[in-house]
């Protein structure tokens, strides 16, 4: 496609989506989240461009972060409450140290740009949507907008697949390509819908609601089981567990020691994981039950060994730069020098490019240092908290249930960051800045309650 061919296309698009902007944020919010599934990046449009970018989303998101600016600054439209609540300014404080970071990188330009990836999600699907969360009825269309745009990715998925056989497991890796760069992420956003949508089905009423969320989530299984995303299953499975643990709503200081004791044994068994997880010798496999098992093998299997690899060198790069990393982004194009000859493997990269830490941690503490690490996992543990003090304020029902799934879709992702590094994209990004947003919202529409009422209070207490 020409420059002006898609000037054609872009001009009508751009006059529609200012236009619903200045009708209703909303609408252009839920429009976004529907769409950003189905995203695809600006070079496989063009045929390869300077800068490359997820459209329709990101375009639109930049937008919205003009608005948002707008409204901040000239308007200050946007509720004191939110702006002072602990997550946003958590929030404030990590994009202002990725400012920083930016400015000291030894890739200026990629970190920049970096940047403006995370300011245009952070006003879009957390700002912006925190200020409409406090009603009910949005909350849920925030979920059923991208479970529908994700709905039409599945079919697709699926339909490929079954061409090429339903257990074909190198196959199932790159056919959700081109919506998806890869399984895992596909995956990913699979596991963070379908705990809120198996709390609306259960809670929801009306037949045909109920219908449509009910074939979402067994249209979502079938993709899951069928994406072979490991990191995934384990991560849905581990929120699972955390979410069985909070149902019961055992006392908050029972609770912490709880955490603290599973924690320390975690530590203390470290060695003989480490050794138990080294003796295995399966590989991956195209049975499900053989695939899940080798996702604690560390002695052959290619993609374990590769990830390890990763990670290695992320620390490595820390510790050469540890106080302000290497900058925002920079580590798929600097990480290559720091791997060891012993410690690559069949899949590693020849100049260490076109890929990231596999880890949301590591690989922030490697570009941003240990201010940026420690700021991240600050804001992840602030989103997780403000979820859980959410579900220990809020009443067993519809509601109720849906804070409780909401909390375990933001789980299954600060789990799976661990083995994985999405948040920079805006499939994972509309996710987890739009969960954060529900349930920080909530937490300040009960903060007016108590207020307004202080028998609340004592009774939550």
């Amino acid at each position: 496609m020409t420059g002006s061919e898609l000037l054609i296309l872009i001009i009508p698009a751009a006059l529609a989506v200012i236009l619903l902007a200045l009708l209703s944020l909303e609408n252009l919010l839920l429009l976004t989240l529907f769409l950003t599934p189905l995203s695809l990046q600006l070079s496989l449009i063009t045929g390869g461009t300077g800068i490359d970018l997820s459209v329709p989303t990101e375009p639109v998101l930049a937008l919205v972060l003009l608005i948002t600016i707008f409204k901040l600054v000239v308007t200050r439209e946007f509720p004191p409450r939110l702006l002072r609540h602990p997550v946003t300014i958590l929030v404030a404080v990590w994009l202002l140290w990725t400012l920083v970071t930016s400015v000291t990188s030894t890739m200026p330009a990629v970190s920049f740009k970096t940047l403006a990836y995370r300011l245009w999600f952070t006003a879009g699907f957390y700002l912006v949507a925190a200020t409409i969360a406090g009603r009910e009825r949005f909350r849920e269309r925030y979920v059923i907008a991208y479970a529908l745009g994700l709905a039409v990715v599945v079919v697709y998925f699926i339909v490929r697949v079954q061409g090429a056989g339903l257990l074909n497991q190198q196959f199932a890796h790159s056919a959700c390509y081109p919506f998806y760069k890869d399984h895992t992420s596909f995956g990913a956003s699979m596991a963070f819908l379908l705990p809120p949508l198996a709390a609306m089905f259960f809670a929801g009423r009306g037949m045909l609601k109920r219908g449509i969320i009910g074939g979402l989530i067994l249209l979502f299984l079938a993709g899951f089981i069928l994406s072979y995303s490991r990191a995934a299953w384990v991560s849905l499975i581990a929120a699972a567990a955390m979410a069985l643990i909070l149902w019961i709503r055992m006392p908050v200081k029972l609770l912490s020691i709880s955490a603290a004791l599973f924690i320390a044994a975690l530590v203390l068994s470290a060695g003989w994981i480490w050794q138990r997880m080294d003796s295995t010798t399966q590989d991956s496999s195209a049975d499900l039950g053989q695939h899940l098992r080798s996702a604690s093998n560390i002695s052959t299997d290619q993609s374990n060994l590769e990830r390890i690899n990763r990670w290695k060198c992320a620390l490595r790069m820390f510790t050469e730069k540890p106080h302000t990393g290497w900058g925002p982004g920079t580590y798929q194009f600097k990480y290559g020098p720091f791997q060891k000859a012993s410690e690559r493997t069949a899949i590693s990269t020849d100049f260490g490019d076109a890929g990231n830490a596999h880890s949301e941690y590591l690989g922030t503490l490697s570009e941003s240092g240990w201010p940026g690490a420690l700021l991240f996992l600050s804001l992840v543990l602030g989103a997780m908290i403000t979820g859980v003090k959410v579900w220990y304020r809020q009443e067993r029902g519809a509601s109720g249930y849906f804070a409780l799934a909401v909390l375990t879709g933001l789980a299954t992702y600060a789990i799976h960051g661990i083995m994985n590094s999405f948040l920079d994209s805006d499939k994972i990004a509309a996710l987890w800045w739009g969960f954060t947003a529900i349930v920080v919202a909530m937490d300040l529409q009960h903060s007016s309650q108590e207020e307004a009422d202080p028998r609340k209070k004592s009774g939550a207490a």
